[in-house]
Order: structure tokens, then C-alpha cells, then sequence
């Protein structure tokens, strides 16, 4: 940045690699929030991004991936595929152990992110009192940070949004997190800001860390709900993708419990060889009962598609694994929240504590389809008022969480 610019607010996100997705929305919303606050937006994607953002200046420089969990390529959907015909128990065994296998011996190359973000800042003009914001990084991409090349004096903003045992376990740092995160305060001093973006999050990495890590809203746009149709049987839609920690493969028993008394969008997105053989059961299962009463959605949505199906819902079914979220936040909650939305949430951590009384439905830990079922018989017996006390604090919570909020909290001093 020369003497005569304005500070600008980059945001480098190497997960974001199509126009599909909370990579996007994310990013879209900061950098319209900055470019409404007079502060020029720059976003800095992965090589492969094809997307246009309109009015958002967009580069697609990154090759560093943020998140390589999940892969494996034509292995892994070989044994996966294989896997998804045996017994849950075995299939379930198996598959945790290929995992851990793959974890341990694994080998990558070393993490490119520090470098790659130092051409691509020297090549925009870059320096100091320019923001640089890392909302999905991992442990991976911070190590490199804390040891590669400098950044052109940016100030560097960085949002811990995943478990610290998560980013341990997957794509982790060459050390451990509490030496990282200091490693990466000594490297910038003063420049480093660390947020969370639940205060459950943020007072773990502060504990583990010794470091202030600041919680941060959620860049939430949500559309209006859309009009239901008189006495049309309630709409219960699960969105986000076909995931173990997801619950998808609770889903066949659950929505058979409730035959009749409601209908189901199961949005999945494509389910692979790849896909955990649970899941791939799930998905089979699903495919056929689907009808009247049970759409599958099997491709990623766009943000019109993925906007107009959160409005048609009467109920978000979100059956995740309580453990596995504990303190994280979950987009698609915000989003239920912020629309007025009820929702069947796991009990515990961030997502109850987030809903609080009267707006979800918890489903027991441990639970499995038998308390996923539970709670759906529940909400549905209660639907009218968990969805009277949703839209009476709907707006309390878009004014709280939403992209102008976040971005005056990375800006302040």
C-alpha cells in the first residue's frame, strides 16, 4: 500500500475453490461488509475458483489446500465402496482404522500457504495497513505462516473456527497447538490478532494458548422465509452435506418414524465411493424411499438454491454429532436462528447454548436413530410454538450476527 491508498481488507481463503458453499458466503459477506464501510475488499481464492463476486476485486492464486481430510483418491473409494455393503459394526470398525492409518502415515509436502500469500501480496501492493483475514485455515497453514517469509508488514487476522483436537488430528502443525500459536505471536508481534467465532472456542484457544483470542459474530444473510401453504404437511429439511459427523447415516430409521406426518429435502450433495461406508448405506436407503414425501437433493446447491430451500423449511433437522461440534459453531444453525427457524440440534456445546429454551429440540448424546427419532416426534408435536419463539428472536440475532458486526469487531483497535 503506498502513502496515498486506503487500507484495504484482504481476504486470503484457500478453501474456497467454486461458487458453491460457506467458503463463499463467508468471504462474499465480509468483503461486501468492507466495501460498504469504505474499506476496499480484496479476496485472494484458490487456483481453481471460476466464481465472479460482482464489485469484489478476486484473485485465484492459492494452490495450498486448507482441509485435505476426506481424501485419499481411488484407494479410499475402493475400500470405502467395498466397506458400505458390510454390517454397520464392522464397515464402521474398518473405516475408523483406515483413517487412523492414513493420519499416521501419511506423508505431504511442506505447506506452501506463507510463501504463496507473500507473492501474491507483493504482486497486489501490499503493506503495512492493509488487514489480511484467514477465516478457514489449518494447523498446516499456520505453521508455514509462523516460519515463512514475511508478509509485507499486513496486519494478520486469523479465526480458529474448528476444534483445537480437530486441527491436531487433521492437516495439523509440525508441533503442537500452544507452541504454534505462540510461535506465530512471536513471528508478528503486535500484527496478530486471533478471534474464535464462538466464545466457547475462543476461551479454549486462549487456555491453551495463553494467548487473547476475541469471539467474533457470524457473517450471517439469511433470506425471508417463504409462504406456506395451509394445512400442508410440515417441511423438514436437512442441508450441508452427506457427512458421519453430520448424523446422515441416522437419517433412514428417523424419517421413517414420521411417515406421513411430514415431508423431507434431504440435501446431500454427490455421495461416492469415497463417502464413509455409513453414509454410503445411508444414501442407498434414502435413494429408495424417495418420493412424494422424500426429495433427495444430490448435487451442491448454488446461493440462490441453498437460500430458497432454507426458506421452504418449517424445521431444520441437524442431527451432528454432539462431540465431534462441542464448542464449534454451525453455519447452518446461524442461519436458522437468524430466519426464525426452529431446528433438532445435538445437546451440548455451542449449538444448544446457541439455540437456547424454546427454539431446537436437543437429541441425547449417544442417542443414535432411536433419540434422533425421539426428538423429531417431539418437535413436531411442539412445531408451532418452537416456531412462534424462533421468529420472536429472530432479529435479536441478525442484529448481533451479521457481516457489518463482524466487520467493525477485525477492524477495531
Amino acid at each position: 500500500m503506498n502513502a496515498a491508498s486506503p487500507p484495504r481488507f484482504i481476504i486470503a481463503d484457500p478453501g474456497l475453490t467454486g461458487p458453491l458453499g460457506h467458503h463463499l458466503s463467508y468471504s462474499q459477506a465480509v468483503a461486501e461488509a468492507a466495501s460498504r464501510a469504505g474499506t476496499p475488499p480484496v479476496i485472494l481464492a484458490a487456483r481453481g475458483f471460476t466464481g465472479s463476486i460482482p464489485g469484489i476485486e478476486c484473485h485465484p492464486v492459492l494452490g495450498t489446500a486448507y482441509q485435505s481430510a476426506g481424501g485419499g483418491g481411488a484407494l479410499r473409494r475402493a475400500l470405502f465402496g467395498g466397506l458400505s455393503h458390510l454390517p454397520g459394526p464392522v464397515a464402521a470398525s474398518v473405516a475408523n482404522w483406515v483413517r487412523a492409518a492414513r493420519r499416521r502415515f501419511s506423508t505431504r509436502a511442506p505447506d506452501g500457504l506463507a510463501a504463496e500469500l507473500h507473492a501474491a501480496l507483493g504482486t497486489i501492493g501490499a503493506g503495512p495497513g492493509d488487514w489480511l483475514l484467514l477465516h478457514s485455515v489449518s494447523g498446516a497453514n499456520l505453521a508455514s505462516l509462523a516460519a515463512g517469509p514475511d508478509l509485507h508488514g499486513v496486519t494478520l487476522l486469523v479465526v480458529l473456527r474448528r476444534m483445537p483436537a480437530e486441527m491436531e488430528a487433521d492437516d495439523a502443525a509440525p508441533q503442537p497447538l500452544p507452541a504454534l500459536l505462540t510461535g506465530l505471536a512471536a513471528r508478528f508481534g503486535p500484527r496478530l490478532r486471533l478471534f474464535a467465532d464462538t466464545g466457547l472456542l475462543a476461551d479454549d484457544f486462549s487456555r491453551l494458548s495463553g494467548l487473547p483470542v476475541r469471539p467474533v459474530p457470524l457473517p450471517i444473510v439469511v433470506p425471508e422465509p417463504a409462504p406456506r401453504t395451509p394445512g400442508a404437511l410440515p417441511h423438514i429439511v436437512f442441508a450441508g452435506g452427506a457427512r458421519l459427523e453430520k448424523g446422515y447415516d441416522l437419517l433412514p430409521d428417523a424419517i421413517a418414524s414420521l411417515a406421513d406426518r411430514a415431508r423431507f429435502t434431504i440435501q446431500s450433495g454427490p455421495v461416492g465411493a469415497e463417502a464413509d461406508p455409513l453414509v454410503q448405506r445411508a444414501h442407498r436407503a434414502l435413494q429408495a424411499r424417495q418420493g412424494r414425501d422424500l426429495i433427495l437433493v444430490e448435487q451442491a446447491l448454488d446461493a440462490p438454491g441453498y437460500a430458497a430451500l432454507l426458506a421452504s423449511a418449517d424445521l431444520l433437522l441437524l442431527p451432528y454429532d454432539g462431540p465431534t461440534y462441542g464448542a464449534r459453531s454451525s453455519g447452518i444453525l446461524a442461519e436458522a436462528l437468524a430466519m426464525g427457524l426452529p431446528a433438532i440440534i445435538p445437546a451440548g456445546g455451542w449449538m444448544e447454548a446457541a439455540a437456547g429454551a424454546g427454539r431446537a429440540v436437543t437429541i441425547a448424546q449417544g442417542s443414535g436413530a432411536p433419540g434422533l427419532a425421539r426428538a423429531l416426534s417431539q418437535a413436531m408435536q411442539a412445531l408451532p410454538e418452537l416456531a412462534s419463539a424462533s421468529r420472536s428472536m429472530a432479529r435479536t440475532w441478525r442484529d448481533e450476527h451479521n457481516p457489518d458486526a463482524l466487520f467493525r469487531v477485525f477492524v477495531a483497535t
